[in-house]
């Protein structure tokens, strides 16, 4: 798309704001041009949001930043379609949506613009934000697990509940007591009749979840990483099942153990 004369002006002042406003223009041409564009709704632009959500993730996870570079301009433009979306009937402007979060930025950082607070450290900076948060905004919770979105994917969302359980001191001590808790959950796993396994299968998984986060680990991240291992080593043993001319068949386990046995050697040794 040529650049308007606009953005031309725009882009003499400041290279970002010019580059936004193309974008910010090119959304609303595809909103009155292409028949596709024309038929979403914020509704129907959510999953297409998760999923361009989850490819800056990956990208970021590769440590790539040309794949980084491209998935967070896809990002960026489905929020500023959403927003167009909103603008149309004058719910409210992007422009407000901006300003909105510049100034809640700035009221929740005061030992930056203020020059009044004690935020020494990354933990003050969060109690200072909370503390804003719930006394200045008047956004207090009846419960401290309200602010957890209702539509997270299961696994951030329990971590998520678990950590701001944990911050209102509803936690173990010890990791030896979230090590214990898992032992109790598999073992009534093991004990539970076909109508609750589900029940105690995600009370197992919770306890997991507790445990990672009793570590120090993002559990979404851990699961990533161990998803994607599993892909690779998976891969190689189709691959040699292939070249060994065995079928991928539950009479070949034993073959597939001790290629998969292979795959992990050969990748331990890799990351030496």
């Amino acid at each position: 798309m040529e650049k308007s004369e606009l953005t031309k002006k725009i882009e003499e002042l400041s290279r970002p704001a010019a580059s936004f406003n193309r974008l910010y223009e090119l959304a609303k041409i595809l909103r009155r041009q292409c028949p596709w564009d024309k038929a979403q709704t914020p509704r129907t632009l959510r999953s297409t949001l998760i999923e361009e959500t989850f490819e800056v993730i990956d990208a970021i996870t590769e440590e790539n930043p040309g794949h980084v570079r491209e998935e967070l301009g896809d990002a960026l433009f489905n929020l500023v379609f959403i927003a167009n979306c909103f603008e149309e009937k004058d719910s409210f402007s992007i422009s407000q949506s901006l300003d909105e979060v510049c100034e809640k930025l700035i009221r929740r950082h005061p030992h930056i613009f203020a020059g009044t607070g004690e935020a020494k450290s990354s933990e003050d900076v969060k109690a200072q934000w909370d503390t804003i948060k719930e006394n200045v905004e008047g956004r207090k919770s009846r419960s401290a697990l309200d602010s957890v979105p209702k539509g997270f994917p299961p696994l951030l969302k329990a971590f998520k509940l678990l950590k701001k359980a944990a911050k209102s001191g509803f936690d173990w001590k010890t990791q030896e007591q979230a090590y214990k808790k898992i032992e109790e959950e598999l073992e009534e796993v093991r004990e539970a009749d076909p109508g609750h396994i589900e029940e105690e299968v995600g009370d197992l998984l919770l306890s997991c979840v507790n445990l990672s986060r009793k570590l120090g680990v993002d559990p979404s991240a851990a699961l990533e990483l161990a998803s994607n291992k599993f892909s690779g080593r998976f891969k190689f043993v189709e691959q040699k099942m292939k070249e060994s001319g065995l079928a991928m068949q539950s009479e070949n386990t034993d073959r597939m153990l001790d290629f998969w046995k292979t795959a992990k050697i050969i990748e331990n040794a890799d990351n030496l």
